[in-house]
């Protein structure tokens, strides 16, 4: 089977069938009418006027909704849009994502939209998968093809980029990992586990292109996931009760930890419940260690969080003074 190694995406059908139509009618009706014009009245200058107008529309037409594209090499994908070309190569590419106003492309400098390809906003509420899913999904293939993940095949173990599918999957890795191991802290009698919020912090985390989430896989059953920021943060780790006490948690971490210090950032940080002891013995034993700084967790009944840090020895030391 051959392999496509370069994909170009325009504008959908329908709306390419709308600007041929609009870019025919500005470059024939208008110009006839303004010939009509110039021979029975004479108004010369009212002809030129329509004829200027037909032009700049069929520019317009052209510009707008011919000339945008998005093109998928083995090098990673350019955008082009009017009066604009962005090229993002596959390794610094950190989100693709459906927009209302075009396919969201960023990377941890810079964000942009495809025109070409748009998701409507009534659909994004409805929950309805439209062809700008259809290409998040290609792209995210090709990302992969392009940029493997990290695999072990003696283990089985794979550490793969979150993709915009995995919404419900990182709702649940969490959701589990939380009941399994916060029921002391989250009463399940009194609290219900707050689904829809936690979902809406994913979706907006997985469009978030300063974030990096990966999900560990075992024979390609989800196992756990790590999410950290730009800021040097680690903001989420979790794993399956189904893969808990199987050194998961470790693999994730130490992946993540490497990622953030490699950025340079001075000094790490994460968030952890002041009660959660078996999370705070975990950071501790792989060289964190507790501040003194203290905040109201998001959801009720609020315990307390406590602020952890470790120092980067791969941060550039600051000159003496």
């Amino acid at each position: 089977m051959t392999v496509r190694t370069r994909r170009v995406w325009r504008v959908s059908s329908g709306t390419l069938v709308a600007v041929w139509l609009f870019v025919a009618l500005a470059g024939l009706a208008v110009p006839a009418l303004a010939v009509l014009t110039w021979l029975r009245s004479g108004e010369l200058l009212i002809s030129v006027f329509l004829l200027v107008l037909a032009v700049g529309a069929v520019i317009y037409g052209w510009r707008f909704g011919l000339h945008p594209r998005l093109i998928a090499t083995t090098a990673g994908v350019e955008v082009v849009n009017p009066g604009r070309r962005t090229d993002i190569s596959w390794d610094d590419l950190t989100v693709i994502a459906p927009g209302e106003n075009g396919l969201v492309l960023g990377t941890e400098e810079a964000r942009t939209e495809a025109w070409c390809v748009q998701k409507s906003k009534s659909a994004a509420r409805k929950g309805r998968t439209t062809r700008a899913d259809a290409i998040v999904a290609e792209l995210e293939d090709l990302r992969d093809r392009f940029d493997p993940p990290l695999e072990d095949e003696l283990t089985g173990i794979q550490l793969r980029r979150a993709r915009q599918a995995d919404l419900d999957l990182l709702t649940s890795l969490e959701r589990a990992a939380s009941e399994a191991g916060l029921t002391h802290i989250f009463d399940p009698k009194q609290y219900t586990y707050p689904t829809d919020a936690v979902r809406r912090r994913w979706r907006r985390l997985l469009r978030d292109r300063r974030v990096h989430i990966r999900v560990l896989e075992e024979y390609g059953k989800p196992a756990g996931l790590v999410a950290w920021d730009t800021r040097g943060q680690l903001r989420h780790l979790a794993v399956s009760p189904r893969y808990a006490n199987q050194g998961h948690g470790s693999l994730l971490l130490q992946y993540a930890t490497e990622e953030l210090m490699a950025t340079g950032t001075r000094e790490l940080f994460l968030w952890v419940l002041e009660d959660n002891l078996k999370a705070r013995g975990f950071y501790r034993s792989r060289g964190w260690r507790d501040t003194d700084e203290r905040a109201e967790s998001e959801f009720p009944p609020h315990p307390v969080e406590l602020k952890m840090v470790r120092t980067n020895p791969q941060a550039p030391r600051r000159r003496a003074a």
